[in-house]
C-alpha cells in the first residue's frame, strides 16, 4: 500500500473492512488475549461509510434527510460497520514510540460508538452551529438544588448538538440530570489538545457558555471529556500520549478552569502494552491519572471512562484497583457487546450476528456480570453503568432473533429507532416488535420490517424504556454510583426516557399541586391537580378536609390516574361534591410505577357559599359496602369509623334526620353494633349486642335524630339512642326511645329483613323475607298492616323496603330489581315504575331510596344493585360518579337526604 492511502480508504474500493478477531473461550469460562492485528489508524473498527442506507441521504447512523440547518444527532451523520473496518482518516501522525507486545482479552471489550463520534468530531465530519465570538457572558456558579436523583445520573453530549433544541440542551430534563460530560476536546499524540475541529470550536464558544449557565442553574455539573484513542496492538499513540501527559495535564485543567466547567471525563481508550520506555500503557495511565488529579483545583470532579471487561483483572488497560483513589467515578462503557458475545452462549452464532448491545444477563458479556466484577473490585460507589440510547440494524434473511446480517451494520440513536414503525421507508403491515428470547430479564427490544428502498427484511436491535428499565433496576440492586448514557442527544426530549430515569432514581420527588376557586356557587365544583416535569407519575391521591366540621382529612380518589400530558407536566380534573355553607381544603400527592409515593402538596381552600345552588336533587346519596365502607354518591365524602376488610359484615347504613343530614349517620354490623360515620354522632348507647352471632339485620332512626330501633333477625325491635353535635357544639344525649307496640315476631326463625320509620314518628313497618310487612307503634296502638302488590311466601326474595316522604305507603324490592307499591289505609296506591332496572333470574337488587322531594303521586329514586351500580327510576337524574365492584357483590345498602 503506498504512503498516500495507508491508513485510508482507496477511493475506489468503497468501505474497507476486515474480520473481526474471535475470541475463543477456555475451560476457566474467559477468553484468551486474542492475536492482534496492527491497524493503520488510531481508531480501529470504523468506516465513515458514504454509501446509502435504506435509500436515504449517505452515510448516517441513522441517515435520514435533515430538515434544520443544524445536524441533530451524530448517528445521524455516520454509520458504522458491523464487519469492522478501518477509519477513512485519522489525526496527526504519531511516531512508532512502543514494543509490539500481547493484548489482553479484557482490552477487547472496548466500544466502538465512543471512537465513532470522536472521529466524526476529529476529521471534520460532523457539522455544528457555532457562535465563534467569545460570550461577554461569564459562567455562573454552580447552585445546589433539592431534591434531585437519588443516584448520579451522568450524561455525554456530542459537541455540535448541544444548542440544537431538538436533542441538545434545552430539551433536557436538568431535574434528572447531575452531570453532563461535554464530549469531546481531542488529546493528539503529543499531549498537546488539538485546537481544531468541532469539539474546540464548540468548547470555546458562548455555546459552551450558555450550557453551562443552564446547568448550574439547575445544580448539574458540566464536565469536559479530553479523549485519547489507540487501537494498535503496539499503542504508539497512547503511549507517547500518555509520555507527554504533563501537558494535556495543564491544557486540560486551564480548558476546564477558564470554561468555568466543573471536572474533567477522562476517555482514554487502549490496550495495556509495553512502551519503548520499557513501562506498559497501564502503568503510564495510573501515573497520569494520579498527578491529574493532584494538580486539578480542589472539589473538581474527575471522571474516567473504561471498558465493560475491566473489573475481571488488573491486566488489561484499566488496573481498576490502582485508579480508583484518584477518580471520583468510573463511567463503564458498558455497551457494544454484541461485537464480542456472538459466537458463544446463548446466541451460538457462527458468524457475526445482531443482538443486544447491552444485555442484561446470559450472554457473556453483559451488564449483571459488570456489575459484580466491578463492585467486587472497586467501591460501589464509584462505578457508574453506561447505558445505550442507541442500537443497530441490518438487512438480513429470516427475521429470527440473532439473524446474519446480510448488509453492514448501521447504528441508529433511540429517536430514530422509535420512530422506524412510521417511517415512509417500512413497508405498511410488515413491522413486528420483539424481545430478546435469550435474556428475558433484560427485556432487550429487536424490531423486524420490509425495508422499501432495500428490498428486504431489517432488523433493529435496541434498548427503549422497557430494556432501559431493567438496567436502571441492577443499578439500584447492586447500590452503584449511578448511570450514565451515551449520549444525551440520542434521545433528545423524548419523554418516555426522562420519565424512566425519574421513576428509578427520583422516586416520590414530582411536585404535586392542586388547584380551586376560592368560592363555589354550586355545591358540584371542579379541582385540578398537576405535577411538573411530566415524569415518574403514574397515579395521583386527592384528599378533602372539611373545615366547618372539623372533619379529619379523607380520600376523595386514591391512585388515579392523570387524563392529560402538556408540556412535560400531568394533569387531570375531578368533580367535587359539597355543602352548602361549608369550606373545604384540598390536597394531592403523585405515585410513580414502583410504588413510591411523593409528599403531599401545601392545602388549597374554598367556600361552598350559603344558597349555592344545588349540582343533583339531593343534599348526599351514599353506598354502604358488604366490609363497612361509605362510599359517596356524586356526594361530599364522609368519614366512617368502623371497616372489616375482606368481612361481609356490614348490614345497613342510615342518615341521622335533622338539618345537617345526611353528613353523619350509623352503620350496622352483623352482631348488632352501631358505628357512626360523619362527625355529629359522638357517641351510640345501645344496650342489644349479640357478640359472635350474625342475627342484627337493620335498623331505622325516628325523626328527631335522637335514637332509634334495631332490627333482629328474628322480629325483635330493640332501641338505641346517641350523643349528637353539630360541628364543635354539643347537642348532649337523646332519651331512650320507648318499646315498640305490636309488631310480629318469629322466635328462632331469621325471616326479618328491614325496618322503616314513619316520617311522623308514630310506628312502622318490619319486611319479611317474603314480601310481608308487619306494623308496629311507637308510644301508640301498632298501625294497620298496608295493602300489598306483591307476596312471594316460601320465597326469601325481598331485599329492602321504602317509605314516600310524609306518608305511611312505599314500595318493597325484589332480588331482580322489581318495585312493588303498597299503601296505608286511607292513602291511594303508588304508581308503578315503568323506568326502572330488572334483572330476570338474577338476584342481584340490594337496595333502593327515593328523593327527598318524592310525593305520593310522583316518586322518583334510586335502585342499587350488588356492584354498586346506582339506577335511576321514576324521572330521576342519572349520577356520576359512585363507586363500582364490578363482578363483586359487594353493595348492600343506600341512603341519602
Amino acid at each position: 500500500m503506498s504512503n498516500t492511502t495507508r491508513g485510508r480508504c482507496a477511493p475506489d474500493r468503497g468501505p474497507c473492512s476486515v474480520i473481526p478477531p474471535r475470541l475463543s473461550r477456555t475451560p476457566g469460562g474467559r477468553p484468551p488475549p486474542p492475536q492482534a492485528t496492527a491497524m493503520g489508524s488510531e481508531f480501529p473498527g470504523l468506516t465513515l461509510s458514504r454509501y446509502r442506507v435504506d435509500g436515504r441521504q449517505p452515510a448516517g447512523i441513522s441517515s435520514r434527510t435533515l430538515l434544520t440547518p443544524t445536524v441533530r444527532s451524530t448517528l445521524r451523520q455516520l454509520a458504522l460497520s458491523a464487519l469492522a473496518a478501518m477509519v477513512c482518516s485519522g489525526l496527526s501522525p504519531a511516531p512508532a514510540y512502543a514494543a509490539r507486545g500481547p493484548v489482553s482479552a479484557i482490552d477487547m471489550t472496548h466500544p466502538l460508538i465512543t471512537r465513532l463520534e470522536a472521529a466524526a468530531q476529529a476529521t471534520g465530519t460532523m457539522q455544528a452551529t457555532v457562535d465563534p465570538t467569545p460570550s461577554p457572558t461569564p459562567t455562573i456558579p454552580l447552585t445546589t438544588l433539592n431534591p434531585g436523583p437519588q443516584r448520579e445520573v451522568f450524561g455525554f453530549v456530542s459537541a455540535g448538538v448541544i444548542a440544537d433544541p431538538g436533542v441538545g440542551y434545552p430539551s433536557w430534563d436538568f431535574s434528572m440530570l447531575s452531570t453532563v460530560a461535554y464530549f469531546a476536546e481531542h488529546v493528539n499524540w503529543d499531549g498537546n489538545i488539538v485546537q481544531s475541529g468541532v469539539g474546540w470550536a464548540v468548547w470555546n464558544s458562548s455555546t459552551r457558555v450558555a450550557l453551562i449557565n443552564r446547568a448550574h442553574s439547575q445544580g448539574v455539573k458540566v464536565v469536559l471529556t479530553l479523549i485519547l484513542a489507540d487501537g494498535k496492538a503496539n499503542q504508539p499513540v497512547m503511549c507517547s500520549g500518555l509520555g507527554w501527559g504533563d501537558r494535556t495535564i495543564a491544557q486540560g485543567i486551564q480548558q476546564m478552569t477558564a470554561g468555568g466547567a466543573d471536572g474533567i471525563n477522562l476517555d482514554y481508550e487502549g490496550q495495556n502494552a509495553t512502551c519503548v520506555n520499557g513501562q506498559t500503557s497501564q502503568s503510564m495511565l495510573i501515573s497520569f491519572v494520579r498527578k491529574m488529579r493532584a494538580a486539578m483545583p480542589a472539589g473538581s470532579y474527575l471522571s474516567m471512562d473504561t471498558y465493560s471487561g475491566s473489573g475481571e483483572g488488573p491486566d488489561g488497560f484499566f488496573n481498576l484497583p490502582a485508579l480508583a483513589p484518584s477518580v471520583d467515578s468510573f463511567f463503564v462503557m458498558a455497551y457494544d457487546m454484541e461485537y464480542y458475545n456472538w459466537y458463544g452462549q446463548p446466541a451460538y452464532c457462527s458468524q457475526m450476528c445482531l443482538g443486544p448491545t447491552a444485555p442484561l444477563t446470559t450472554y457473556f458479556y453483559n451488564d449483571t456480570r459488570t456489575a459484580a466484577e466491578y463492585t467486587s473490585t472497586v467501591p460501589a460507589s464509584k462505578v457508574i453503568l453506561g447505558v445505550p440510547y442507541y442500537g443497530r440494524k441490518a438487512c438480513v434473511g429470516p427475521g429470527n432473533a440473532n439473524a446474519y446480517p446480510t448488509s453492514p451494520l448501521v447504528a441508529e440513536d433511540y429517536l430514530d429507532a422509535a420512530a422506524e414503525q412510521t417511517y415512509s421507508d417500512t413497508a405498511p403491515g410488515t413491522y413486528s416488535i420483539h424481545r430478546d428470547p435469550h435474556d428475558p430479564l433484560g427485556q432487550e427490544r429487536f424490531d423486524d420490517w420490509l425495508s422499501i428502498a432495500n428490498k428486504c427484511t431489517r432488523q433493529l436491535y435496541w434498548d427503549d424504556f422497557a430494556s432501559l428499565g431493567a438496567k436502571y433496576d441492577l443499578v439500584n440492586r447492586y447500590n452503584l454510583r449511578g448511570v450514565g448514557i451515551f449520549t444525551l442527544n440520542y434521545g433528545g426530549g423524548a419523554p418516555e426516557l426522562w420519565c424512566d430515569l425519574r421513576d428509578h432514581f427520583s422516586a416520590g420527588h414530582v411536585p404535586a399541586s392542586a388547584t380551586v376557586d376560592a368560592q363555589q356557587t354550586s355545591t358540584a365544583f371542579t379541582l385540578t391537580y398537576a405535577a411538573g416535569q411530566g415524569c415518574g407519575v403514574s397515579a395521583f391521591d386527592l384528599q378533602l378536609q372539611d373545615t366547618t366540621i372539623g372533619q379529619p382529612w379523607i380520600d376523595v380518589a386514591v391512585n388515579i390516574a392523570p387524563t392529560t400530558y402538556v408540556n412535560q407536566t400531568y394533569s387531570g380534573t375531578l368533580t367535587i361534591n359539597g355543602f352548602s355553607d361549608h369550606a373545604y381544603q384540598f390536597r394531592v400527592r403523585t405515585r410513580d410505577g414502583h410504588g413510591y409515593i411523593g409528599a403531599w402538596s401545601p392545602p388549597v381552600s374554598t367556600w361552598v357559599l350559603p344558597g349555592a345552588t344545588p349540582a343533583h336533587p339531593f343534599r348526599g346519596m351514599y353506598t354502604l359496602d358488604a366490609y363497612g365502607g361509605v362510599s359517596p354518591d356524586a356526594s361530599p365524602g364522609v368519614l366512617g369509623t368502623a371497616y372489616w376488610p375482606g368481612w361481609s359484615i356490614a348490614r345497613a347504613g342510615h342518615e341521622m334526620p335533622g338539618p345537617e343530614a345526611p353528613q353523619s349517620g350509623l352503620v350496622l354490623d352483623g352482631y348488632g353494633g352501631l358505628h357512626a360515620y360523619g362527625p355529629d354522632i359522638t357517641a351510640v348507647f345501645s344496650p342489644t349486642y349479640w357478640q359472635g352471632w350474625d342475627i342484627a339485620r337493620d335498623f331505622a332512626f325516628l325523626p328527631n335524630g335522637l335514637g332509634g330501633y334495631l332490627l333482629d333477625g328474628y322480629g325483635g325491635l330493640h332501641p338505641f339512642s346517641v350523643s349528637r353535635s353539630v360541628g364543635l357544639r354539643s347537642l348532649g344525649t337523646g332519651p331512650p326511645p320507648p318499646p315498640t307496640v305490636g309488631g310480629t315476631y318469629w322466635q328462632g326463625w331469621d325471616i326479618a329483613r328491614k325496618v322503616v320509620v314513619f316520617s311522623d314518628g308514630t310506628g312502622g313497618y318490619v319486611l319479611d323475607g317474603y314480601g310481608g310487612l308487619h306494623g308496629f307503634g311507637v308510644g301508640l296502638p301498632a298501625p294497620p298492616n298496608p295493602k300489598l302488590t306483591a307476596y312471594w311466601p316460601g320465597w326469601t326474595i325481598a331485599r329492602d323496603v321504602v317509605l314516600i316522604p310524609g306518608t305511611h305507603s312505599g314500595y318493597v324490592l325484589d332480588g331482580y330489581g322489581g318495585l312493588h307499591p303498597f299503601a296505608a289505609p286511607g292513602e291511594a296506591m303508588p304508581p308503578s315504575f315503568t323506568d326502572g332496572p330488572y334483572w330476570q333470574g338474577w338476584d342481584i337488587a340490594r337496595g333502593v331510596w327515593l328523593l327527598p322531594t318524592s310525593t305520593l303521586g310522583r316518586p322518583a329514586g334510586y335502585v342499587l344493585d350488588g356492584y354498586g351500580g346506582v339506577h335511576p327510576v321514576g324521572g330521576a337524574p342519572a349520577v356520576s360518579p359512585t363507586p363500582y365492584w364490578q363482578g363483586q357483590d359487594v353493595a348492600r345498602d343506600i341512603w341519602g337526604a
